[in-house]
């Protein structure tokens, strides 16, 4: 073969290339906005022309009966494309005159009119059949005319219709010009068209002529889809030519310079034709080769699908939400981007668990649909994959691991990813989608990235919540330090005078004996002082620090012996106290002391509280929970004011009339030196105090 048929043959296949990409690009979801149909068509038919011209070159020189019907079958191919193209660039002109530049313009069904001459591709095919010629020219020549004409018609009047319609266009002066130029080029193509048609086959020139010509039907479709897409359209293009050009080329040598030349040899030699062996050794290697298989997957799956594009926009979508959200509770966020990921992925179930730092307590959030199986069997399948090693997920319609597919098979899930940042851990399980397919790579991949961004938001919520609190503590120390000046000065100057006063008194009470005429005065006025003493006293108690070294203690036991004391304060004011103590002698790591005074002010304040309900009541109960002890203490009062209850453990904050707003404070204080926590939920109906203390 000399160099001009090689060289043309990989001209009109590259054409083919450009042609394929640009029609899947007006196609895709995000495009097709901005692609009017005409241009839609006008693409397939430059297709369809140079797609049938490429296959028909390779397929020309090649024997048999299967490969004449598949030469048939470009041709035909061929004749169809350049009908459609003529038909769309005539809609077009039509449409730009009477519309503007409207990508979609109301439906009108008589535009259906201008592709008739299309039907005329099944009589020209029979004419290819009938004819037996392997060449196109040959083969359709009883309808060259009638065709040339069509041609003529159509590329001139919608060349005078773009020139007449740049007035049109407002004030876009671009557009203007760019209809005046289009023109032109129509024209030009019609004049090519001509020519190469009344040109000799035995011409000199012929065959560059015909590579001109053949090429020509690129010239207007690719123009005009570079002028609507310009920016979006210039990396695409450029990406996807560059690697579909590489193949092409390839696959181009490969069948001419070694398979071509051996299956004619094997043709005639065991009259066989091995054009349909290669056609199945291409879909061999299609389905054979992994990333070659999937790549026409996903291809297919953007084309004709609009999934994976609205999947892309909603995790899109979802990462932009996530970071606005970064300032919220940590449950709260959790919540969300569970149930916002079932949505953005169309998923039937979605299931997320965390490990929660204090005491290795596991918090979880999930969503389930009627069709969905239940949050346990969820729990114990994550159980069972938390113990399994694998990277950042593990799909299942690629997993290789026989026990994890079973499991993610058991309860209907299709992923599971890893959460894993920082002491961020834990697991985010992914049912089947409502579509029931499979999920692509690119969601996999952007799923693994919001589960990133959603720990590394987490992570950030941790640590801001403990600046802050390492803030509120570091105010509230300072405001202890100047309170503790204030009590030290307060004992020097008060403590002293209270003691000698009450000295004196003590003295003055014994001289007058039980019978004196002011000797109630007296007992009064010491037992005010003994009042005003252990005021200070308590005033000095708040801000010294609890005994660092910690014992273990039975809460049971303490709670028992404090009932001793405080049953006399409840029977005074009408309450009943019982208790559900199931801790037995499970201990906890604190002295009796402060595990008293935590209790203490807890019970005080339950019994001080019931007395506002009717059958004042206050209950309380010890269990076991997970690996810590929980304390809880109820009353059936009237509950606290809804203003108070975010800054109940405050200092100062009560809600008492002649309380300090002391005693809540020192008990927080003191739960929080023994890494415990404490919490409150008031209603009309009471309150409940909690405490979590490690064992």
């Amino acid at each position: 073969m000399s160099m001009l048929p090689l060289i043309e043959l990989f001209c009109v296949g590259f054409a083919a290339v450009i042609d394929t990409v640009l029609l899947l690009v007006v196609l895709e979801r995000v495009n097709r906005p901005l692609a009017a149909i005409w241009l839609r068509w006008a693409l397939l038919g430059a297709t369809l022309w140079h797609m049938g011209s490429f296959l028909h070159a390779l397929l020309r020189e090649t024997k048999g009966l299967t490969a004449a019907w598949l030469d048939a079958a470009c041709m035909t191919t061929m004749a169809g494309g350049l009908l459609l193209l003529s038909c769309a660039i005539l809609h077009a002109g039509l449409r730009v005159h009477r519309t503007g530049a409207i990508a979609h313009p109301p439906v009108n069904h008589r535009y259906l009119l201008i592709y008739i001459p299309v039907l005329l591709v099944a009589a020209v095919s029979a004419e290819i059949v009938q004819s037996g010629s392997r060449d196109f020219m040959v083969a359709t020549s009883s309808f060259q005319t009638l065709y040339l004409i069509w041609q003529v018609f159509a590329n001139l009047l919608t060349a005078g219709l773009f020139v007449r319609s740049r007035h049109n266009l407002g004030e876009s002066v671009a557009a203007a010009r760019f209809l005046v130029k289009f023109s032109i080029g129509l024209v030009a193509v019609t004049i090519l068209t001509i020519w190469y048609t009344a040109t000799p086959p035995a011409a000199r020139y012929e065959p560059v002529l015909r590579l001109v010509t053949n090429l020509s039907p690129l010239a207007p479709t690719l123009v005009f889809a570079w002028y609507i897409f310009r920016r979006r359209l210039l990396p695409l293009v450029f990406e996807r030519t560059l690697v579909y050009g590489a193949i092409l080329l390839a696959v181009f040598y490969l069948h001419r310079l070694t398979i071509s030349p051996l299956m004619s040899r094997f043709s005639e030699e065991f009259q066989f034709d091995f054009v349909v062996v290669e056609g199945l050794l291409l879909v061999a290697m299609v389905l054979a080769y992994q990333p070659l298989r999937q790549r026409v997957r996903e291809g297919l799956s953007y084309l004709v699908g609009g999934d994976v594009v609205d999947a892309r926009d909603a995790t899109r979508q979802l990462s932009v939400e996530l970071s606005r959200r970064a300032a919220e509770d940590v449950d709260l966020i959790a919540e969300w981007f569970t149930h916002g990921l079932r949505d953005a992925l169309r998923l039937r179930t979605s299931w997320l668990k965390l490990d929660d730092p204090f005491n290795q307590t596991v918090s979880a959030t999930r969503s389930l649909d009627e069709t969905a199986y239940s949050g346990d069997d969820i729990v114990n399948a994550a159980a069972v994959l938390t113990a399994t090693e694998f990277d950042r997920w593990i799909d299942s319609s690629r997993c290789t691991d026989g026990r994890q597919l079973e499991i993610l098979r058991d309860v209907d899930l299709i992923a599971a990813f890893k959460v894993d940042y920082r002491d961020i851990q834990g697991l985010l399980l992914l049912g089947t989608p409502v579509s029931g397919d499979r999920l692509q790579d690119e969601q996999l991949n952007a799923t693994a990235m919001l589960v990133d961004q959603f720990a590394a938001t987490i992570h950030n919520r941790q640590l801001e919540d403990a600046r802050q609190s390492a803030e509120r503590r570091a105010v509230q120390q300072e405001k202890l330090s100047v309170l503790g000046l204030l009590s030290g000065s307060l004992a020097h100057e008060i403590r002293n005078p209270l003691s000698s006063m009450r000295t004196i008194a003590t003295l003055l009470q014994e001289d007058m004996g039980g019978d004196g005429e002011h000797s109630k005065d007296v007992e009064l006025i010491v037992s005010e002082i003994d009042r005003l003493t252990a005021t200070t006293q308590r005033l000095l108690d708040f801000s010294r620090p609890a005994n660092a070294t910690h014992v273990g203690v039975a809460p049971d036991r303490v709670v028992e012996r404090l009932l001793h004391i405080l049953m006399h304060l409840a029977r005074q004011r009408g309450v009943q106290v019982s208790t559900e103590l199931h801790l037995g002698k499970t201990a906890v790591p604190a002295t009796d002391a402060t595990l008293s005074e935590i209790l203490f002010n807890l019970i005080k304040n339950a019994i001080e509280a019931a007395t506002q309900g009717e059958d004042s009541h206050v209950l309380i109960t010890t269990e076991l929970r997970g690996s810590a002890a929980v304390l809880a203490i109820r009353d059936n009062g009237g509950g606290i004011d809804p203003e108070l209850q975010d800054r109940i453990f405050l200092p100062f904050v009560t809600g008492k009339p002649d309380g300090t707003g002391l005693g809540l404070y020192l008990v927080a204080e003191r739960v929080r030196q023994l890494d415990g926590k404490i919490t409150c939920t008031s209603d009309s109906s009471g309150s409940v105090f909690e405490v979590m203390l490690p064992l």
